[in-house]
């Protein structure tokens, strides 16, 4: 599963969890979650550890870091009663149903079941993928629905700041920064193009 769609799922819960709290602030609590894996695992497992490993589904993909994180929420919520490490925890869940781990035991439940098996990645397989995924048309549809929904229920805070922008020069240099995204978007698919 491509890294805004694994967003994506981490905002629908990160919705449903905000309604339970009460609290906002645990919608990009649980997003940091159902992304925190890749985030960390794939530079890790693919750059840092290519000679050894060399695969991007390791520590944060399985449950011991899972329950690691479950228990600190535990800890926090005892003392603070705050979920916003239940959030963290609830997205990378679904970070790891949605990349069913369980038909990788061995990485699921490192170190228990042993090592960490290596895989044989081409070296440019990292810088590669990203591109592929940033080509991948359901990621920019990913990308559209998680901006209009955190503009919905950021509707407030977001009028008050564009509001604010009263200056042409700042105004000018978002145009520019979006510009530029767009650009680099149609370079990416058109360097992917057979």
């Amino acid at each position: 599963m491509y890294l805004l769609a694994h967003a994506m799922v981490g905002l629908l819960i990160g919705v449903v969890l905000a309604a339970i709290a009460g609290d906002r602030r645990v919608l990009a609590l649980a997003v940091l979650g159902a992304v925190l894996p890749d985030l960390i695992d794939k530079p890790l497992g693919h750059i840092l550890l290519a000679g050894t490993v060399g695969y991007g589904r390791i520590y944060f993909h399985g449950l011991t870091i899972l329950f690691l994180v479950v228990i600190a929420g535990l800890i926090l919520y005892y003392y603070r009663r705050r979920i916003d490490l239940f959030a963290v925890a609830a997205g990378m869940a679904s970070h790891q149903f949605f990349d069913a781990m369980w038909r990788h035991p061995i990485e699921w439940f490192w170190p228990f079941l042993g090592p960490l098996p290596s895989h044989g990645y081409p070296e440019d397989y990292f810088w590669e993928s990203i591109l592929r995924e940033l080509a991948q048309p359901s990621e920019w549809l990913f990308f559209l629905l998680i901006a209009g929904l955190f503009a919905y229920i950021y509707r407030r805070e977001l009028t008050t700041a564009l509001t604010r922008l009263t200056n042409t020069s700042l105004r000018l240099a978002l145009v520019a920064a979006l510009g530029l995204a767009v650009l680099a978007a149609l370079a990416v698919g058109w360097r992917l193009l057979p």
